[in-house]
């Protein structure tokens, strides 16, 4: 007997959420912050929500397509811990890394859209002099990175593919982002897209990396993230004032970077909910 709550579902959506459900092949998109999940989420049916140690699951589906999101928080850990949960918990098939990254390469502006072909991971802490220490290196899967790349062509729009760094800390100098960018072949820098493929090959799951830029090169963006922000992306009211008594730039700072994350993730959703039907017609099926 079909749930009354599927209301504005016809019987075929949900026995194609049903037969994809149940057979294990179901999407997933990786986020670390609710405002990277909230724009897609908004044009999702979501079925159920729930919680583990701080890490939020949406089980949803896009017209009887299942998708499955998740909030991990910032960083290296977070998704680490996140992604294992998810993979224990959820028959997953493709696990897409989703969310905003930061641009390093001249020509890659605010609400362009990376594919990644690649993912790394640094743990150095120090980029002052633009090289790197590189830990792993994951692909990521060559027919989604290929759909994606065909989307984005019907779509006519102008995506940038190549590789992408993951880093345990924000790198927010542009001096900094265009030495990295000059003497290396990535194009933008996250916090978590590696962690997340690390546990995904572990476990033999395809991986991909989608970003939207949400600050460029140009954009010199010094604030202290580590006090002013939250690992789930809130900002610390009480030493955001501190800092403004001693500084007023930074909330100017955080205003800006408000304003570009809107715009990245925006774009970014807009493509998202457009991938998912040929990622279950080509891929999946």
């Amino acid at each position: 007997m079909i749930d009354s709550q599927i209301g504005i579902y016809d019987f075929f959506q949900y026995y194609i959420f049903v037969i994809l459900l149940s057979r294990g092949k179901m999407i997933a998109f990786m986020c670390a912050l609710q405002q990277e999940i909230r724009p897609i989420m908004a044009h999702l049916h979501v079925s159920k929500k729930f919680n583990m140690e701080e890490v939020l699951f949406y089980q949803a589906d896009l017209n009887g397509l299942p998708v499955t999101l998740v909030q991990a928080g910032i960083g290296r850990n977070n998704a680490i811990k996140a992604t294992n949960y998810l993979l224990r918990s959820l028959k997953i098939k493709l696990l897409i890394s989703s969310g905003i990254a930061g641009g390093i390469r001249q020509g890659i502006s605010v609400g362009d859209l990376v594919i990644a072909e690649n993912v790394s991971y640094s743990k150095q802490s120090d980029f002052k002099s633009g090289e790197l220490q590189l830990e792993s290196n994951f692909p990521c899967k060559k027919e989604i990175v290929q759909l994606a790349k065909q989307l984005s062509s019907d779509l006519e729009l102008k995506p940038h593919c190549g590789n992408i760094l993951t880093v345990d800390k924000v790198i927010g100098q542009a001096g900094i982002k265009k030495k990295i960018g000059e003497q290396n072949s990535f194009l933008a820098v996250d916090m978590e897209s590696a962690a997340v493929a690390e546990v995904a090959c572990e476990r033999g799951i395809g991986f991909a990396a989608i970003r939207s830029i949400s600050d460029d090169i140009e954009d010199d963006l010094e604030i202290d993230y580590g006090s002013l922000i939250s690992d789930e992306g809130k900002v610390r009211v009480s030493n955001l004032a501190l800092k403004v008594l001693k500084d007023p730039r930074q909330l100017a700072i955080l205003r800006r970077l408000n304003r570009q994350t809107k715009i990245a993730v925006k774009k970014l959703s807009s493509f998202m909910l457009q991938l998912i039907p040929p990622l279950y017609d080509k891929i999946l099926t």
